[in-house]
């Protein structure tokens, strides 16, 4: 007992002067999520890291779609002359079941948005018998129409749609779930959502969206969402809004909880949020804006090819730009908290960077494995399909790049598939030793 309790100590250590979350254990380090998030915002992704049975980037993707249900109205713009859009933030999290994916958004609502939710709830009792409604903070199994009413109260969401693919496989047959699917397909564009025709005023009504994060889930598998399902989902545009995660298997935490003072800590910082975020316009300043040109410019020559070579994911790369920009506004806010700043509305160009790098990694670690298990015959992708996967995304890599991307250990292995696809004239190899697809 006392060997368990000391290693549960260890496990559970905090050690931060501006916030109790702390230095947690580094079971899991992750340089990566440390060098872009704001040092207060990455601790406590740390700290959740140890509590949830999920990969620390489902975890901290997870928070970063929870925190616009705080922003109340927020907007970013690109310049301070511009009036600013919604902040919105889609994510899908695939994977086997018994990685944990519903957990990791259930556990940021606990911390992050169930202190709002106990708020809102509260009945006014100054109001007498009138009946009144009250802003939504959680938002599940919805309809197009739930989702409206929710909206037109003024509601800034956090939805979560688990066994999303199960979701958009009835969908086809379903109106109901169709025009759900149309209507967030429709919110995550234009940050605004058009009624039906309202029986009080009897004509449809344009509402702008105070903020929505949602959190879907699907296990993928035979009996869940199968690789032709993947395809469809990126033929018909659906998946292109999302920022999605491939679910890592991970051991189970020995906490499952975080202790009294570490969930103070989380609650003040999403309070403190909320706060500075309602009714905000935040812009790009000069700095990043010009980051964000460079962006645009890459995006672009990226998008012509996709588009002429009838790529399906050529509009996900066109909305790269606009997420780019919501992704920059939150860590700015962020920032702001951890500074104490309020009146700080001009995101630099360290945010802006930091948001491109998100997008980035996400690319190279979880969108293309996706893309892979969609191409792939049976849902289980062979050391070849990986290695021709790195091919495709990759101009010229050398065996030493292809290695260390796939698997140290396999590095025999990996070099036979590479002998075998230039054999079969799939691959080349220069005489400077870098491999590419023929």
């Amino acid at each position: 007992m006392n060997k368990m309790k000391e290693t549960e100590e260890k496990a559970a250590t905090i050690s931060s002067e501006n916030c109790n979350i702390g230095n947690t254990s580094e079971l899991y380090p992750d340089s990566f999520w440390k060098e872009v998030l704001p040092s207060l915002l990455y601790e406590i992704v740390k700290a959740l890291n140890e509590i949830v049975h999920a990969h620390i980037d489902s975890i901290a993707l997870s928070v970063l779609c929870a925190l616009p249900a705080l922003c109340s109205g927020a907007k970013v713009a690109q310049s301070k002359e511009n009036e600013g859009r919604s902040i919105i933030l889609f994510m899908a999290l695939f994977a086997p079941s018994g990685v944990g994916k519903t957990s990791a958004a259930m556990i940021v609502r606990k911390y992050f948005l169930n202190w709002l939710d106990r708020e809102l709830s509260k009945i006014d009792e100054s109001g007498g018998d009138e009946i009144k409604t009250y802003q939504d903070v959680f938002l599940d199994a919805a309809s197009a129409e739930g989702l409206e009413n929710s909206l037109d109260n003024k509601s800034a969401l956090h939805v979560v749609l688990d066994e999303f693919g199960k979701l958009y496989r009835s969908s086809k047959n379903d109106t109901v779930k169709a025009n759900l699917i149309r209507a967030l397909m429709q919110i995550f564009d234009s940050g605004t959502m058009v009624t039906r025709k309202l029986k009080d005023t009897k004509r449809s009504k344009h509402i702008v969206v105070q903020g929505m994060g949602l959190f879907a889930a699907s296990t993928i598998g035979s009996s869940n969402l199968t690789p032709s399902d993947m395809r469809e989902m990126i033929a018909d545009g659906l998946l292109n809004r999302f920022l999605v995660i491939f679910g890592k298997h991970k051991p189970i935490p020995l906490r499952q909880e975080l202790k009294r003072e570490q969930t103070a800590s989380i609650e003040s910082f999403a309070r403190k949020f909320h706060e500075f975020a309602e009714e905000k316009v935040f812009y790009l300043g000069n700095e990043a804006c010009e980051i964000y040109m460079n962006y645009h410019a890459d995006i672009n020559k990226r998008y012509r090819h996709k588009y002429y070579v009838q790529d399906d994911t050529a509009g996900f790369e066109v909305r790269l730009l606009t997420i780019s920009q919501r992704i920059a506004a939150l860590l700015h806010l962020c920032t702001n908290v951890e500074n104490n700043t309020p009146d700080c509305f001009e995101i630099n160009a360290v945010t802006m960077n930091s948001a491109i790098k998100i997008l980035d990694y996400l690319d190279e670690h979880h969108f293309q494995e996706i893309l892979a298990y969609a191409h792939s015959k049976n849902g289980r992708l062979s050391l070849e399909d990986r290695v021709k996967n790195q091919l495709q995304r990759h101009q010229k890599s050398s065996l030493r790049d292809i290695i260390r991307r796939l698997s140290p250990h396999r590095k025999d292995e990996i070099k036979s598939v590479l002998d075998g696809l230039i054999h079969q004239s799939w691959a080349n190899c220069d005489s400077e030793g870098f491999y590419s697809k023929s």
